[in-house]
């Protein structure tokens, strides 16, 4: 038996468990039977003296509510009462008899004895009276106020009386039956007082057993420990000292020590096993040792072979990686770097040239000075290989030198030239083939980059030409990711961007580009037409729509664009058509103002001249005639006047004659001409300087003043005082002319001084006009270096403030 105990160290490991377990599990079992016996035992005290409480509690309770109803029943002799007084009692037997049959201890008999002594000693003699007093006073055979005695006790059964009953109910003597009931209260409160001593006595119990619950089971763990100490803390010593051993030896072989065994080889369990191979294998390790060791030498050289070999193999790699790259222009510093690393070289150069010219020299460890005198160092060498197209090398001193050209493939002509130098070995033909196949990929490079380059240049000229030409563009390919536009279509849309972006490409469009659309007035039909040109590829004429509520208008066309034989996507163009749209607008407001003021002269021109050529008139009316017809030609000769000083205004043709000249003589003479036109209206003048000297033309000014004098008659046809102000600042004169008429609405304010614009609404259709004045007046302000602004409200009149430069001082 101990022989197969010893064979496996599981064995052991797992009884020591083992016997751990048991002992662990019989102090347990044996732990808990005991506490849960006491537990049980004390919680079953426990509930039975709780229950006897509550039972205590729920007598009391009855009897106390048995006297309350005989009282009611005495005080108001309702029947009804009997019916409850009948439960109460009912209730009270119940209990009481509970007490006889259930009496433990010694108090629970005492206090079921006084109950049943009481309960007998009211239900035969104090209820039967009670009930018999009430039944006489309801049959009037007592007459009492309130319940004496005497009569109680004649009422009460003649029963014999036992002299020893505890509880004495003679009604001749209440103070006897109130002491009785003290006596009552008295027996419930001790024993009360005697369960809660005997709840507190099984609670102390609880407590001690559980404390006796505790120790057994200190002394389990204490059982435990020694367990441990005693059995299993000795066979683990044994054990891991014995691993430890070989952790030793096999630290000794690590270091390459080699010792004899120090564990004893008797052992026959997995440790012994362990040692005997552990020492098998360390004297197979010292014979290899030794043949490792002679190889070792050949190894380490074949390993720096290796090295260099895949050193200038990654190196040769990023040259391929670099040469392949699109962006060889900014890496040929990098490449000329590689190729002197690759070929041990000491320095190097890439020579670029076109034609017999050289362009660009990128060097590598070379000093300026070198660089400078490269070309006519290595004249001897270059020569040469130009000549036959093929790497030359050259020996001078202790420095040697190699040049191999790079040939354009398409017409062999050299582009380029690479030179390498290093001191004491000469390039032999391996590395000048190296240096060829170099040239080549240079070659590719070069001609792929001056591919790159005339493509990027394409697309720089064409999205310059793009970006300057006025019309807006989208370009969109249906079937792809491209979508661009150029910068005017940022300018047409007054994007934020527009005057930040200096970008010279064409641009992607965004979501903020994208937005743009929501600027349009007749956004739909925009977005169905987008959708048509687009999705349905309807190209052609497009529509003319506005943006920002007709501050532009614009006109659309698109096109197909095909290349490379297929489809490739719609160009959209933009134009902006406002100032088409605007002399559009003004033609037309143009062609219905002269029809509509030249029609009212003419027709009373007509109309005069027809009377006077089919009638014989009398010399009275035929003046009165010419006299209308006059005033008409005059009004249209004043008409037309009109028309050609705008058209010389806005051509810069109009001659001013400039002179200095008071001007309040003038609005005076103004007012005087305009009162004798209007009685209805009283024009004022409202000035603190008797003199306003100003440098312009006295004709302009008196027309301009006078057209807003005749604005504030014709606009404010009730009548009323018009005030003319002049006032002085800063070398400048200001002439408001205010009128209390119809006013101007706050809708027309921005487009008030424009060619041909007239307030649109039923007053202002009932007053004549061409819509010229206004625009007329400024005009005239602004060729005197001076301004003018209207303030307005809508029903209560108008102010038309003029500004002029006064005329400065001339020197004495």
């Amino acid at each position: 038996m101990r022989k197969w105990f010893n064979q496996k160290i599981s064995r052991q490991i797992m009884s020591a468990f083992y016997l751990i377990l048991i002992t662990l599990s019989v102090s347990s079992i044996a732990a808990y039977f005991y506490t849960n016996h006491q537990v049980m035992d004390a919680k079953k005290s426990l509930d039975a003296i709780s229950e006897r409480q509550e039972r205590a509690t729920t007598l009391w309770d009855n009897w106390q509510s048995l006297q309350y109803e005989m009282r009611g029943y005495i005080v108001f002799g309702d029947d009804a009462v009997l019916d409850l007084v009948e439960e109460k009692t009912a209730a009270l037997e119940k209990e009481t008899k509970w007490f006889e049959k259930n009496g433990t201890y010694r108090a629970d008999q005492l206090y079921a004895s006084d109950v049943r002594a009481l309960y007998t000693s009211y239900t035969t003699f104090v209820m039967p009276s009670l009930i018999k007093y009430v039944k006489a006073k309801q049959d009037g055979t007592v007459d009492e106020a309130f319940l004496q005695m005497p009569s109680l006790k004649s009422m009460m059964p003649q029963v014999k009386r036992d002299p020893n009953r505890k509880f004495k109910m003679n009604a001749s003597d209440s103070e006897t039956m109130r002491q009785s009931v003290n006596t009552m209260e008295s027996v419930f409160t001790n024993y009360r007082t005697d369960l809660q001593a005997k709840e507190m006595m099984a609670k102390d119990k609880l407590v001690k057993q559980t404390k006796y619950a505790e120790w057994i089971w200190l002394i389990n763990l204490l059982v435990l420990f020694f367990v441990i100490l005693l059995i299993i803390r000795p066979f683990i010593e044994r054990t891991t000292r014995q691993i430890q051993l070989l952790s030793k030896e096999s630290k000794l072989l690590a270091q390459g020590q080699h010792t004899a065994p120090l564990i004893p080889i008797s052992r026959t369990d997995e440790i012994g096993e362990l040692s005997k191979s552990f020492h098998q294998m360390a004297t197979a390790l010292t014979d290899n040792k030794y043949r490792l060791m002679s190889s070792n030498d050949n190894l380490e050289q074949a390993l720096q072979l290796t090295l260099r070999n895949e050193a200038h193999l990654k190196i040769r790699n990023q040259l391929t990686e670099t040469l392949a790259s699109r962006d060889t222009v900014t890496a040929y510093p990098a490449v000329i770097e590689k190729m002197v690393e690759i070929t041990d070289s000491t320095n190097g150069s890439l020579i670029f040239k076109e034609g017999t010219t050289v362009t660009n020299i990128i060097s590598h460890a070379m000093t300026e000075q070198e660089q400078d005198e490269l070309i006519s160092t290595i004249e001897p060498v270059i020569r040469k290989a130009r000549k036959d197209r093929v790497p030359h090398t050259a020996q001078f001193a202790e420095r040697s030198f190699a040049v191999t050209p790079v040939l354009d493939a398409s017409t062999n002509e050299i582009i380029a030239y690479i030179y390498l130098m290093r001191l004491h070995r000469p390039f032999d033909l391996q590395e000048q083939e190296e240096l060829a196949a170099f040239a080549r990929q240079l070659a590719l490079s070069l001609l792929r980059m001056r591919t790159f380059d005339e493509i990027g240049r394409e697309r720089e000229k064409s999205a310059r030409l793009l970006n300057s030409i006025r019309e807006s563009i989208l370009y969109i390919e249906p079937d792809g990711p491209m979508q661009l536009i150029n910068r005017p279509l940022l300018d047409l849309f007054d994007h934020p961007s527009a005057t930040d972006s200096k970008a010279e490409w064409l641009i992607e469009v965004d979501e903020s580009i994208t937005s743009l659309k929501y600027q349009v007035d007749q956004l739909p039909e925009f977005e169905r037409y987008l959708r048509q040109t687009f999705v349905h590829r309807e190209t052609g004429e497009g529509i003319t729509f506005s943006i920002d509520r007709e501050k532009r208008f614009i006109k659309t066309y698109s096109e197909e664009i095909h290349y490379g034989g297929k489809f490739r996507g719609i160009l959209l163009v933009l134009r902006d058509v406002t100032n088409e749209v605007e002399v559009d607008r003004i033609k037309n407001e143009l062609v219905s103002t002269i029809s509509h003021e030249l029609r009212t002269p003419l027709s009373s021109i007509y109309g005069f001249t027809e009377l006077m050529i089919q009638r014989d008139l009398p010399p009275q009316r035929q003046k009165k005639y010419l006299a209308a017809v006059h005033s008409e030609t005059e009004r249209l000769s004043l008409l037309i006047n009109d028309f050609l000083d705008l058209q010389r205004m806005e051509a810069n043709h109009q001659e001013y004659t400039f002179e200095p000249f008071d001007l309040i003589p003038m609005i005076k003479d103004l007012k005087q001409l305009h009162s004798l036109s209007s009685s209805a209206h009283d024009i004022q003048i409202l000035s603190d300087v008797p003199v306003q000297i100003i440098q312009g033309d006295s004709k302009k000014i008196r027309q301009l003043f006078g057209n807003l004098i005749n604005n504030a008659i014709k606009y404010s046809p009730a009548g009323g005082p018009i005030e003319i102000r002049l006032a002085e600042h800063d070398h400048h004169v200001t002439i408001a002319i205010t009128d209390h008429g119809i006013g101007i609405p706050a809708s027309a304010m921005t487009e008030l001084f424009q060619k041909f614009y007239r307030v649109d609404n039923s007053d202002t259709r009932k007053i004549g006009g061409t819509g010229l004045g206004l625009s007329i007046c400024r005009e005239i302000a602004r060729a005197h270096d001076g301004e003018i602004h209207v303030e307005s409200i809508e029903g209560q009149g108008s102010t038309f403030t003029v500004e002029l430069p006064l005329n400065p001082p001339q020197p004495l």
